[in-house]
Order: C-alpha cells, then sequence, then structure tokens
C-alpha cells in the first residue's frame, strides 16, 4: 500500500482480526495513549459482538511521578468501555542506565505473563503503521540488513523468561496514526499523550518529525514505507529458505547439548553470510545476533585454527567445523565476570540457551557451568561426550550443596531431578524472542 491509509472502521478492524485467526479469550496492552486507546476500544466492540473474552493489560512502570495516574486513567476508560482491566508494576529496583531497554523487556514480560496467568491465547499491542515506518527509517539509518529492514510482523512469538511462548498480534499495522486519531474523535474517546512524545532527546521522536515534513512535501509516505517493511519481510522468508538449504548442503547438525557442526563451509555460497549469523547467534546465548560480515569473517578465520564472536567458539575438531559456546563466556575472563550459581526453585532460562526446570522445587539445587573441571567431575561419563572438550565445559551443571550431581543437557546423565530444553534450534530459527 503507497496510497493514502485505511480508515480505521469497526468492518475494517474487525476484518484485520479475522485475518490473524483470533483466539476466543485474548489480551490487549493499553498504556492509555492514542494507539492503544482505539486497540482497546476496538477490542471491546469485537468482544461484545462475537462472544470473545478480551482482558486489558496496563503497566506502571513507576519511572514518573504521573504513572499510578495514568494507569488508573486507562483502567477507568477500560472499564467504562466494557473490558476486565489489570494494572502490573514493574517491582524493584531499576537500573541506572539503559532504563528504556530495562523497562521494555519488564513490560513484556509482565504482559505476558499476566496473559497467559488468565488463559488468554494471544496478546495484542497497539503498534501502528507510523511506528512500522518510523522503525523501518532508524533501522535504515543504522544499515540494517534484511532481517532489520522487514521490521515489525503482524504476528510473532513471545516468551517470558522460561515459560512457553504465546502469539503477539499487531492488528493496528494497517492504519495509521492520523486516522487512529480520527476514528478516537469520532466516538469521544479521551487518551492520553506521553510527553516523552515530544522530547527531541529521543531519536523516534526526531524521526517522527522528519517523516512528517517529508510527507507534508510528497516525497516520501509513512505508508510507503510500511508497505516496503512487509515486502522486505517477504525477502526475509526467502533469504532464511535459503540459509536453510545451504546449512543441510554443507551437512549441518544441531546437538541437544548446544553444539552446531558442518561437514565443510562456503563462504561464497549465497546465503553464508546470513547463515553464519544465525549459527553463531544459535550456538552463544547472546540476546541479539552479531552482523553478518563479522559472523562470515569469524568462521572464515577458524578454518585456519579457531576464532571467537559473540560468546561463541569457532574450531575444527575430527574433520568437521564446530560451533560452541564460549567457556570462558562463562567461566570468566577479563571483563567477563564468571557465571554464578542459580538456585533451581522453578523454571529457568539459562544462559538463554537451555530451559531447566526442577522436577522437585524443594531438591535444594542449583545450576552453574560445568568448566574446566566438569571432565574430571564427571569421571568416566565423560568420555560418551561427541564434542570438543570446550563444548563439554559449557554445559549447565546440577548442584546440590557444592557437589555435582548431574548435566541436565547431556543425554547420558540421570535426569530425574530436571527437566532439560535446548534452545538451539529456537535461536537459530529466531521465530521467539524472550524477556527474561
Amino acid at each position: 500500500m503507497t496510497g493514502p491509509s485505511m480508515a480505521l472502521t469497526e468492518m475494517a478492524f474487525f476484518e484485520r482480526l479475522q485475518s490473524l485467526n483470533m483466539p476466543k479469550r485474548f489480551a490487549a496492552a493499553v498504556s492509555g495513549g492514542r494507539d492503544s486507546m482505539a486497540l482497546a476500544r476496538m477490542c471491546a466492540v469485537y468482544a461484545e459482538k462475537t462472544g470473545a473474552k478480551c482482558l486489558a493489560l496496563t503497566v506502571d512502570h513507576g519511572l514518573r511521578p504521573e504513572a499510578a495516574e495514568e494507569a488508573s486513567k486507562a483502567k477507568t476508560w477500560c472499564e467504562a468501555a466494557g473490558l476486565d482491566h489489570r494494572t502490573l508494576r514493574w517491582e524493584g529496583d531499576k537500573p541506572r542506565s539503559g532504563v528504556q531497554a530495562a523497562a521494555r523487556s519488564a513490560r513484556y514480560r509482565l504482559l505476558i505473563e499476566a496473559a497467559q496467568e488468565n488463559g488468554c491465547e494471544a496478546l495484542l499491542t497497539a503498534h501502528s503503521e507510523d511506528d512500522q515506518a518510523e522503525t523501518l527509517f532508524m533501522r535504515l539509518s543504522r544499515g540494517a540488513g534484511l532481517k532489520g529492514l522487514a521490521a515489525m510482523r503482524a504476528e510473532s512469538l513471545v516468551a517470558a523468561g522460561a515459560h512457553a511462548p504465546m502469539r503477539l498480534l499487531r492488528p493496528l499495522l494497517s492504519f495509521s496514526r492520523e486516522c487512529v486519531t480520527a476514528w478516537l474523535h469520532e466516538i469521544g474517546q479521551d487518551y492520553l499523550d506521553d510527553p516523552s512524545n515530544l522530547d527531541k532527546r529521543f531519536e523516534r521522536v526526531r524521526v517522527r518529525a522528519l517523516l512528517a515534513a517529508l510527507a507534508e512535501q510528497e516525497l516520501l509516505a509513512g505508508a510507503s514505507l510500511a508497505a516496503s517493511a512487509e515486502k522486505l519481510g517477504l525477502a526475509e522468508d526467502a533469504a532464511r529458505a535459503q540459509e536453510e538449504a545451504l546449512f543441510n548442503h554443507l551437512g549441518g547438525c544441531f546437538y541437544p547439548w548446544g553444539g552446531v557442526s558442518l561437514d565443510r563451509w562456503d563462504g561464497k555460497a549465497p546465503g553464508a553470510a546470513g547463515l553464519a549469523r544465525r549459527l553463531i547467534h544459535a550456538a552463544g546465548g547472546g540476546e541479539y545476533a552479531p552482523d553478518e560480515e563479522a559472523a562470515l569473517e569469524a568462521v572464515k578465520c577458524a578454518g585456519r585454527g579457531a576464532s571467537t564472536l559473540a560468546g561463541v567458539l569457532i574450531r575444527p575438531w575430527k574433520g568437521r567445523l564446530w560451533l560452541l559456546r564460549e567457556p570462558a563466556a562463562l567461566t570468566g575472563r577479563a571483563g567477563v565476570a564468571p557465571m554464578t550459581a542459580q538456585p533451581l526453585t522453578g523454571p529457568v532460562l539459562w544462559d538463554r540457551r537451555f530451559v531447566i526446570a526442577p522436577n522437585d522445587p524443594s531438591g535444594n539445587l542449583e545450576i552453574a557451568p560445568l568448566g574446566a573441571q566438569g571432565a574430571d567431575l564427571l569421571g568416566p561419563r565423560a568420555g560418551l561426550f561427541r564434542g570438543p572438550a570446550e563444548g563439554l565445559a559449557a554445559q549447565p551443571g546440577l548442584w546440590r550443596q557444592g557437589v555435582l550431581i548431574g548435566a541436565p543437557a547431556l543425554p547420558f546423565m540421570d535426569t530425574r531431578n530436571v527437566t532439560c530444553w535446548s534452545l538451539l534450534q529456537e535461536r537459530f530459527d529466531g521465530r521467539i524472542v524472550r524477556f527474561s
């Protein structure tokens, strides 16, 4: 769509929801801002007409004095529209730096947890066509690759820490902020204006003003940028399919203990850079994947010995090329503190690579890396490990009162105490975002 944006009407919104295969019970994230109030009001009408159940969720981050009052207003408006409402609070100490990123992560974690606790099968957010255009423009300015330029999808998957993923739906992506505002005025619905939306210290605010000026000059419309993002999403899907075909062609293999190996490497093959990026992200514990060019160079260098990137060790071993979690990234090195033992009283997301859950939460168990002493502690069983020694050192160890009693990710170990899932394939696929 490169012409005028689609008008926001009940019929247009309902058609959008139908295309997303809506469940009977869902949650909507409502901050009280204009986009989210339009989402709330539309969801209220949809629920009334279809019999679906919608739960409105508002997060009070506690970062501004007005936050509690704003959450209260959102609650009042949602309940007046006939929606059940819950206010969620970000408790505990707040970081001194990176507050916006931490707040975003906490917000999604709280929303997902509350939605799942209330039996909802999907979480709806109010991202609009303008948000899509702004996101694409900001990523263009950073020289993003295809994945970044594909921007937001109408549907994706999210999870709170170690818990099961759920659907995240964005039904307003086809509607502009102008159309959203016009509909709110039409029905007489008030909304909050976040003062940060006028603060030019924030990149998105500056981009919003620039795009408005370009649209006024008929040089670039937000609808055109949003349409480009959708087309780039299709191109990304094709590129991913090419990368996965290359992985199979190169004799790729995933291991349940979190390692990857290839029979050979061809850095000149179409899709090689994207595949290198995805493999390093899969084997490592980082939140974000590395740059494609850096990933390609790291794999190339490994052909001459060994290389590291983003917490991943890449090295040849027994005629294959291996990508493993770098042990020093867990046990400590200059500038990186060692990972401490983590109490296992419930499901945990360990190193972003495993979900580990105790079968008996009162078992006084801890999870920590096996480390360099892992092979000695495992004794003869260490000989059953079919991978480079570094792969064993980076495994999660199960400890009780300082004594190693197991390594739950290893198939030859006793796993009666815990259940362990490797997220290697999930991280390679890149379809699920986990907020911890």
